[in-house]
């Protein structure tokens, strides 16, 4: 049943440099949706457990929320997640390109000259976005994860930044 098995306790690796931001989600987050939360420092997860009253949809929230910690969002950030209209989608960079140097140009034309990009994909799509190592993390409502998700695609097959901000902003007037 799969209720069941998602009533284990479930553990969300993290990294070293998250480190402040799950600390704040775990204080924020305990007893939430009949939770237990506890941040592993020295193995570097947090460690989630459902409580007997934890429903299924609470259970895959605070998963979710963990996640995007993890992923890079701050603590309030994740916590958008707890409204049924926010998803997270996360783009991986390498199914785009198995060269490093590719990756690292990549990731520059999604980040931009000083973040440009990046902050004009969020301004226009309305949404939140983290920049990983191999991944771009996005965080809002649906349609709008759905286009900025689109726009990143754009960036990655090439496509010019004025063009991918034309599309964003057409979408979005519709």
């Amino acid at each position: 049943m799969a209720s069941e098995y998602l009533r284990g306790t479930f553990l969300q690796p993290i990294d070293r440099r998250r480190l402040g931001a799950a600390r704040q989600f775990v204080k924020l987050v305990d007893g939430k949706f009949g939770h237990r939360l506890e941040l592993d420092e020295g193995q570097l997860y947090i460690k989630i457990t459902p409580g007997p009253e934890a429903s299924v949809d609470g259970i895959l929230k605070i998963r979710e929320m963990a996640r995007a910690v993890a992923l890079g969002f701050s603590a309030e950030q994740a916590m958008a997640l707890e409204n049924d209209e926010y998803i997270l989608a996360v783009v991986d960079l390498k199914e785009y390109t198995d060269k490093p140097n590719h990756l690292r140009r990549i990731k520059g034309r999604i980040i931009g000259e000083g973040g440009r990009a990046k902050r004009t994909i969020e301004s226009l799509a309305e949404v939140s976005m983290v920049v990983g190592d191999n991944y771009v993390a996005i965080l809002g409502r649906l349609d709008d994860v759905e286009v900025a998700k689109r726009a990143v695609e754009m960036l990655i097959e090439g496509k010019k930044h004025s063009t991918v901000y034309n599309f964003i902003q057409s979408l979005k007037r519709r």
